[in-house]
């Protein structure tokens, strides 16, 4: 997992870093989604654990897991509302961040609107997937 390989680079430079592992399960190339929004999460809990046990292996607390659902299109409603619940579920009390795309062009709003019957922030807050969100529009 690339994701992993980036949190270990930085880890042993000593640089702090929030790194999030991509999750989609539809509307993507064979080769970008994950086979279900079960195996996506559960490549995604994985992710977080191996980043946890990274740190604390040896030193200060460096690197920080972020779930990352890569915009609504690429992402069922079940695979953002399971996200949402691992990063309200969080560890230790703390919930986990999620970053994501929001609205990056027009056709991609029209797309979800016309699929979805919504803004992609109105799909976000309906699975909320939006507990400590960080999100970038266009």
């Amino acid at each position: 997992m690339v994701s992993l390989v980036l949190a270990k680079v930085m880890k042993e430079a000593g640089l702090r870093a929030f790194i999030g592992k991509l999750s989609m399960d539809t509307s993507s190339r064979k080769s970008y989604v994950e086979p279900s929004a079960q195996a996506s999460l559960e490549s995604a809990i994985s992710f977080v654990e191996k980043c946890y046990a990274l740190d604390e292996a040896r030193g200060p607390r460096l690197i920080e897991p972020i779930l990352t659902p890569r915009f609504v299109p690429t992402c069922s409603d079940s695979l953002l509302h399971g996200l949402g619940e691992l990063a309200a579920q969080g560890r230790e009390s703390v919930p986990l961040r999620i970053q994501s795309h929001l609205a990056e062009s027009e056709d991609q709003v029209a797309w979800v609107k016309s699929t979805r019957h919504a803004d992609d922030i109105d799909v976000f807050d309906k699975v909320r997937s939006l507990i400590r969100a960080k999100s970038h529009p266009c």
